[in-house]
């Protein structure tokens, strides 16, 4: 809502009849008992209360993707890679986290990482371990590189 009355069309005529008749932004004002910045933006937008228009770069995504966006985020308990993915627009993740924070309604937290090891991978790790658990003195002897497979080596 504007703060001051909005002018009639009769006033915003009469302003720009009193510009043409070469009068100054100050004498408008006095005469008609209004601002001058209202008066600039009349003669400067034809309208009083006209919007400026937005600088920048335009948004990627509209009103129903922001929502897309939001509802899978909480709903699905999706990641913001798997959002990126799927969606028909070509956005960044950032920006799809940036939608997110956007919404007030959602708190955002990051996702409960899943363990990487499997069944298999756990039962050869303590197997391993059970058998050079009794090296004793002999692992002093053990050279260790950085080969992924972890199997000591006599020397």
């Amino acid at each position: 809502m504007p703060k001051a009355s909005q002018l009639s069309k009769e006033e915003m005529s009469k302003i720009l009849h009193l510009k043409l008749l070469d009068k100054t932004v100050k004498k408008i004002s006095k005469l008609l008992n209004r601002s001058k910045s209202m008066i600039y933006h009349v003669l400067t937008r034809k309208t009083p209360y006209e919007p400026k228009p937005r600088s920048g770069r335009t948004r990627v995504t509209d009103i129903c993707s922001d929502r897309r966006i939001q509802r899978m985020a909480s709903s699905q308990k999706m990641s913001v890679r798997e959002i990126t993915g799927p969606s028909r627009l070509q956005i960044s993740k950032s920006t799809v986290h940036r939608r997110i924070i956007e919404s007030r309604y959602m708190i955002h937290a990051k996702m409960a990482r899943r363990l990487l090891l499997s069944e298999l991978h756990i039962s050869k790790r303590l197997q391993w371990a059970r058998n050079y658990m009794s090296y004793g003195d002999k692992w002093m002897a053990v050279l260790f590189n950085d080969e992924k497979n972890g199997t000591p080596v006599d020397l």
